[in-house]
C-alpha cells in the first residue's frame, strides 16, 4: 500500500516543529516540510538525520514572501499530496492601515495558497488551516498604538476578524469547486517548548517571549510583546495533536475547531509560579509582575472559549495546564541562560 504524502507549511514555527515531530513518527508517512530559510532547512536535516525511517523532504519558502501569490506552487509540485497541512499566514501589518484591510489582505493570503493547491496539487484531498488569534490582536495593540491591555475587546475584535476570514475561505470553497475539504482549527495564543535545543532568544517563538521576560526580569509593556493582551491560551504540543487528528478524522472534513486550555496567569501569578518551581530564580525575578500587566477587565472575568467539537470529533478532551507548559518552556529558558552564563564566565 503506497505511504501517504504530506505537505507541512511553517515546519520550523513552534507549532509546525510539533507537526513535523508527530509525522516523522509515522513510517507510513512520505512528508514534505516548508520553511522559511536555509538554516532551518539544515537544522531539520540534523535534527531527524537519525531515529527516523520517515521520509522528509524541505522546500524554503521565504516568511518575507508569504503575501506573493503563487510564493508556494513550487512545494506543492512535483509529489501526489494527499494532505496538506497549512500553518503560515502572512502577516501585512505594514500594509493595512486599518483593521479591515489587515483582515482582507489575511484572508487574500490564504485563499491565494489555496488556489495554488488547487491547480498544482491535483490529488490532495483535505487541507488543513492553522491560524491564531494572536496575528489580529497584534494589529490591535501595535498598529493602534496602544498601551492599554484590554483583554475582553481584544479577544472580540481578534474572534470577529477570525471569523471574517473563516467565512471568506468557506466562500471561496463552495464557489471554486475546489477537489479538497478544508479544516480551519483556531488557537488563541501559543506557548510551550521547541522540538530543539534553544541556542539564542531569538530561537523563542509565539508567546513564549513572554515566559522569558518574566524569567529575565524585563517588565516590557505586555501590550507590545506576544500573546498581545490575549488570555486565553493552548499548548503547542496540544496543537500540532489536534491538527494531526483532522488528517485522519473523515468527519472532521469541512469543520471548524476551536483548541484552548484556558486562561494564562497573569504575569505576576506566573513569577511566583516559577519561582516556587525554580529556587534558582529567587531574587532574580520580580513577584510584582510589570506595571503595564493590569488589564481591562480582570482576567477571571473572561469567559471559556468553546472546544466542544474538537472534543466531540478529534477527541481532545484533555489539555495541558498552563503550569505544565510553563514548567516545561522555562526549563529550556533557563538551560539558555545558564549555558549563556558559563560561556561568559569562559570567554572572561
Amino acid at each position: 500500500m503506497p505511504r501517504m504524502r504530506i505537505l507541512l507549511t511553517g515546519a520550523d514555527s513552534l507549532t509546525g516543529s510539533h507537526i513535523l515531530g508527530l509525522l516523522l513518527s509515522d513510517n507510513d508517512l512520505v512528508v514534505r516540510a516548508a520553511v522559511g530559510t536555509r538554516e532551518a532547512a539544515y537544522a531539520i536535516r540534523q535534527q531527524y538525520r537519525q531515529g527516523t525511517s520517515s521520509t522528509v523532504d524541505l522546500e524554503v519558502v521565504p516568511e518575507k514572501d508569504l503575501a506573493v501569490p503563487g510564493i508556494f506552487n513550487n512545494a506543492l509540485t512535483g509529489d501526489s499530496f494527499d494532505t496538506v497541512v497549512h500553518t503560515l499566514t502572512a502577516n501585512p501589518s505594514e500594509q493595512a492601515d486599518c483593521l479591515a484591510r489587515f483582515i482582507n489582505l489575511v484572508s487574500e493570503s490564504i485563499i491565494n495558497f489555496l488556489r495554488s493547491t488547487q491547480q498544482f496539487a491535483k490529488q490532495v484531498r483535505r487541507v488543513v488551516l492553522i491560524t491564531s488569534l494572536t496575528p489580529f490582536a497584534r494589529w490591535l495593540q501595535i498598529e493602534r498604538n496602544s498601551t492599554v491591555v484590554d483583554s475582553e475587546y481584544i479577544l472580540a475584535a481578534s474572534q470577529a476578524g477570525d471569523n471574517i476570514v473563516h467565512d471568506a475561505v468557506s466562500k471561496w470553497l463552495r464557489n471554486s469547486g475546489a477537489h479538497f475539504d478544508v479544516v480551519y482549527i483556531t488557537a488563541p495564543s501559543c506557548y510551550g517548548p521547541t522540538t530543539r535545543t534553544l541556542e539564542t532568544s531569538s530561537d523563542l517563538l509565539e508567546a513564549n517571549r513572554r515566559i522569558w521576560n518574566i524569567c529575565s526580569n524585563e517588565h516590557r509593556e505586555r501590550a507590545r510583546t506576544p500573546p498581545y493582551g490575549i488570555a486565553h491560551f493552548v499548548d503547542a504540543r496540544d496543537l500540532a495533536l489536534a491538527s494531526l487528528r483532522t488528517i485522519f478524522t473523515p468527519r472532521a472534513g469541512n469543520q471548524r475547531f476551536l483548541v484552548s486550555a484556558g486562561l494564562m496567569p497573569s504575569s505576576s501569578d506566573i513569577a511566583e509560579f516559577l519561582v516556587a518551581n525554580f529556587p534558582e530564580l529567587r531574587g532574580r525575578v520580580s513577584m510584582n509582575g510589570s506595571p503595564q500587566d493590569s488589564t481591562v477587565p480582570e482576567l477571571s472575568s473572561l469567559e471559556p472559549l468553546d472546544t466542544s467539537l474538537a472534543g466531540a470529533i478529534l477527541g481532545i478532551t484533555r489539555y495541558r495546564s498552563a503550569e505544565e507548559t510553563i514548567i516545561d518552556t522555562a526549563r529550556q529558558i533557563l538551560d539558555l541562560q545558564q549555558r549563556k552564563e558559563w560561556k561568559r564566565i569562559i570567554q572572561s
